[in-house]
């Protein structure tokens, strides 16, 4: 019988053992069996203990932390990236590839007026503007062709186009010199060129509509296409982006919120504070980061699909109405091609404004039955081509309007066209020479310069548009960046400040 105060010791034997600690085959030699055995498995592991616990938790926190840090790095990064593609190469490529077409086609209805002018006294004022003008056609587009020519590296497109126009253009120069200094040496009366000059123009007004201009048409097309796969590209990186984004943003919270939880049970506090302002943290840095992706998309497509869409639309109308302008000199200048030219001036009309394939004698009324819809319904566009595509893409404050003057200096424009052929076909000649080539308020020359100043106000009311896009867009990109890492890195120092305590509780 045991005193007070006397310990008793009771020891727990392995199942099979006698007091003595022999088995009932210790006398066979048998092993006692091992406790942490069990037959046929290995050792079994032991329990984590709450420490390890901790610090596993933890370092899946951080990794995810890290691994957030580092998609949303990559998103600020690339979305820089293709900022300064666009901006600094793409955008500009797609301008100077335009500007080139523009200064050909220009180039040629300069040629044709001075054959046109010939040798009249009443228009050597004309006549002397129409040579200031193709000098400086022919300098910007020696200027724009070069600077394609640097643009173009690793855009085998846009390459093959160049080819084309660099073999052509040095023939097309040569040719029209000719014919200019054979019609001056002839002293050719206006409207009635040499014949051989005239030949000499045939020739080189051929290279250009079959070489030359398809060849600039495809440069800008090329270029254009490489800014599209830019914007595709940046738009499912973003995508992408926001989806990890979704991803490790939610099993972040949720892995620190279980965190939390199984620290309240586990030591009893209700919460943990540092802990607590990471996860706030952590939660504010997904909702900046999602506005982010989200600005960063509609900085994109606004600057490509709502700007440099019409941008692009509205600098190849402008090329065009040019050649439409010298397909209309062409027109007055050759007597026994006026049935190409006038086929050549309807082509280009309806690639700027279709209206279901009016041909010259229905345009003019189908033209004014659109103009009043457009005017009356902004969104009753009853026309396509370059011009329709713009007012289906009305965006910017002021764009409506100025589209409008656009249309209507387009519907001027037209109807002038239509006198200088009825001048023709009544067989006064002159008239026609005198009214295509007028500056004066109503003449034909001084609406399509009217026309032209107001699509180059339309073109620049979305030039701004998509500068201020694509400047906005690399600016928020630059400030998330580190933004974004600070965030990631501050609350990475909340974490482990707030299982440090309770890791200093087990040592």
């Amino acid at each position: 019988m045991t005193t007070v105060g006397e310990r008793v010791a009771v020891v727990e034997r392995p199942q099979g053992q006698d007091a003595s600690g022999a088995g009932a085959g210790a006398g066979d030699g048998a092993r006692p069996r091992d406790p942490a055995r069990s037959p046929g498995r290995g050792r079994v592991r032991e329990p984590l203990t709450t420490p390890a616990r901790l610090r596993w938790a933890t370092a899946g926190c951080a990794l995810l932390a890290v691994l957030l840090g580092g998609v949303l790095a990559g998103a600020s990064t690339g979305a820089r990236g293709a900022w300064d593609r666009i901006a600094q190469h793409e955008a500009p490529q797609v301008t100077d590839a335009g500007a080139l077409y523009q200064s050909l086609t220009d180039l040629d209805a300069q040629a044709a007026n001075q054959l046109m002018f010939g040798d009249d006294p009443k228009l050597a004022g004309n006549l002397a503007t129409a040579r200031q003008q193709y000098v400086t056609d022919r300098t910007d587009a020696d200027k724009d062709l070069q600077q394609a020519t640097l643009d173009a590296s690793g855009n085998a497109a846009a390459q093959t186009a160049l080819a084309a126009i660099l073999d052509g253009m040095g023939r097309y120069q040569d040719l029209a010199a000719r014919a200019l200094e054979l019609n001056t040496h002839a002293n050719a009366p206006a409207g009635h060129p040499d014949p051989s000059a005239l030949a000499e123009y045939r020739q080189a007004t051929d290279l250009m509509r079959g070489q030359l201009l398809p060849a600039a048409h495809s440069l800008v097309q090329a270029n254009d296409q490489a800014f599209e796969q830019s914007y595709t590209d940046e738009r499912g990186a973003l995508d992408t982006a926001g989806l990890w984004l979704v991803l490790l943003g939610g099993a972040l919270v949720a892995a620190l919120l279980g965190t939390q939880v199984w620290l309240t049970i586990r030591f009893r506090r209700i919460v943990n504070p540092a802990l607590a302002a990471a996860t706030v943290l952590f939660a504010v840095l997904l909702s900046t980061a999602g506005s982010f992706l989200d600005g960063e998309r509609q900085d994109l497509f606004t600057a490509r699909k709502d700007a440099y869409d019409s941008v692009v639309a509205l600098t190849q109308a402008r090329a065009t109405v040019a050649d439409s302008n010298a397909a209309e000199s062409r027109y007055v200048l050759d007597a026994d091609r006026r049935t190409q030219y006038q086929a050549d001036f309807v082509t280009d009309t309806d690639r700027i404004l279709s209206l279901d394939g009016a041909q010259l004698g229905a345009y003019d009324t189908a033209l004014a039955s659109a103009v009043a819809a457009v005017k009356q319904n902004p969104a009753d566009i009853r026309f396509g081509g370059e011009y329709g595509r713009e007012f289906h893409n009305i965006t910017f404050p002021g764009e409506g309007a100025a589209a409008m003057r656009t249309l209507l200096a387009f519907q001027a424009y037209q109807a002038d066209d239509r006198r200088i052929r009825a001048l023709v076909a009544s067989g006064r000649l002159e008239d026609a020479i005198a009214y295509c080539t007028s500056l004066a308020p109503g003449g034909s020359n001084a609406d399509f310069d009217a026309h032209d100043a107001a699509l180059r106000r339309l073109i620049d009311i979305n030039q701004q548009a998509y500068v201020s896009a694509s400047t906005a867009g690399a600016g928020h990109a630059d400030a998330a960046l580190w933004v974004q890492l600070g965030c990631v890195a501050g609350a990475l120092v909340l974490l482990a400040a707030g299982v440090r305590p309770r890791l200093r509780e087990f040592r």
